[in-house]
C-alpha cells in the first residue's frame, strides 16, 4: 500500500514509499508534547513552522503503510485530552497531504534528544552524548517506526512503575507490545533476572532487538514475534503499554500469564479511560490492590494479583 513505483536506476525500477504529511497549530504550552507524541507515533521528523493565531505550526513525515489511518484517531484523542486539562485551548483543525519519499532521517537527530525520563534513568539516540549524574542510568534507543523513546507520557508513566514493581533481582518481566524495546530494556537494567518483549509488529521486534543489542542486556532480554497466546509461562511482573480497547480485550490472557502476588503494569490510556479500566480489572477478584498514576493527561495503573 505504501509503495509507488516512480523512476528506473541501474536498469531496474525501484519503489518509492509514500508520506504523509500532517499539518496542524500547536498551542505554545503543547507544542512540544504534540511533537513528542508524533514522533512516539511514527513520524519520521517534525518541523517548526511560521506561527498563526493559534500558535506555532508543526509539520510531522508519516509513512503511509496503512496505519496512518490509526496514527490520526491517535492524534485527535491527544488533542481533545489537551483541551479537557485546558478548556480554553480551540478545537485543531488537522491538515493532511501525501508527498513521495524523501529521507527524513537528518529529522530524528534534529528532535530526539537525551531526555531524564525518571531520577534513574536517561534516554538518548546512540549518536548523542550527554553527561550522567551519580547513580543515572542510561537506555540507548534508535528511534524507528516502532513506539517508545521514553519522550510519552506513558512511556514514563511504564518506566517509573517498573522502577517501584523491580525491587528485588531476578524477577522476571513480560513486556506486551514491547515496541522499541525501552520497557524491557530499562527492566533488565533494574535488575530483571529475565525478560520477554513481545510485539505483533515485524519492524517493531526488528527494531527493538536493535535496541537491546546497544543496550548490552542480550543475555537477560528476548524479544519475540507473537502474542500473548503464544507465551506457555507466567512472569513476576506483566507490562502493558498499549491501548484501552487492547488492554480490556486481553484481560483474561494478562491475568493467566502473571503469577501469584505478581504486579501488572497497566499505561496507554487517557486519565478519563483510567477508572473504566480499573473498575474492569477489579471486577474479577482477582487483585488484592491498585495504585494509579498520571502524567501529561495520560494514565497508568498498577495492580497486584491475589
Amino acid at each position: 500500500m505504501g509503495e509507488l513505483t516512480v523512476e528506473k536506476r541501474d536498469g531496474r525500477y525501484r519503489p518509492m514509499r509514500r508520506w504523509l504529511a500532517v499539518s496542524l497549530s500547536a498551542p505554545k504550552e503543547f507544542e512540544e508534547g504534540i511533537s513528542n507524541f508524533l514522533m512516539e507515533q511514527g513520524a519520521r521528523g517534525v518541523e517548526e513552522l511560521e506561527e498563526d493565531s493559534k500558535g506555532k505550526r508543526l509539520k510531522a513525515y508519516i509513512p503511509q503503510d496503512g496505519k496512518e489511518k490509526r496514527v490520526l484517531r491517535a492524534l485527535r484523542r491527544y488533542l481533545k485530552s489537551l483541551r479537557s486539562l485546558n478548556p480554553e485551548i480551540s478545537d485543531t483543525k488537522i491538515e493532511t497531504t501525501t508527498i513521495f519519499e524523501q529521507d527524513w532521517g537528518e529529522n530524528w537527530k534534529r528532535f530526539f534528544k537525551p531526555l531524564r525520563v525518571t531520577s534513574r534513568f536517561v534516554v538518548k539516540p546512540p549518536w548523542s552524548r550527554t553527561r550522567l549524574q551519580k547513580g543515572q542510568m542510561v537506555i540507548h534507543i534508535t528511534p524507528g517506526m516502532a513506539f517508545g523513546t521514553g519522550t510519552h507520557g506513558t512511556t514514563k508513566l511504564s518506566i517509573r512503575a517498573l522502577e517501584g514493581s523491580l525491587k528485588r533481582k531476578g524477577l522476571s518481566v513480560l513486556d506486551v507490545g514491547t515496541g522499541s524495546g525501552i520497557l524491557s530494556i530499562a527492566a533488565a537494567k533494574l535488575g530483571a533476572g529475565e525478560v520477554l518483549g513481545l510485539d505483533i509488529d515485524g519492524a517493531a521486534v526488528e527494531n527493538a532487538r536493535e535496541n537491546v543489542e546497544q543496550n548490552n542486556v542480550g543475555n537477560i532480554v528476548k524479544i519475540r514475534k507473537g502474542r500473548i497466546g503464544d507465551v506457555r509461562k507466567t512472569f513476576d511482573v506483566v507490562v502493558a503499554n498499549i491501548d484501552l480497547r487492547s488492554l480490556k480485550r486481553m484481560r483474561s490472557p494478562l491475568l493467566r500469564h502473571l503469577k501469584s502476588q505478581g504486579i501488572l503494569i497497566l499505561s496507554g490510556i487517557l486519565e478519563g479511560e483510567r477508572e473504566r479500566l480499573r473498575q474492569h480489572y477489579l471486577e474479577t477478584g482477582d487483585f488484592q490492590s491498585a495504585k494509579k498514576t498520571q502524567e501529561e493527561g495520560w494514565a497508568c495503573l498498577i495492580l497486584k494479583k491475589k
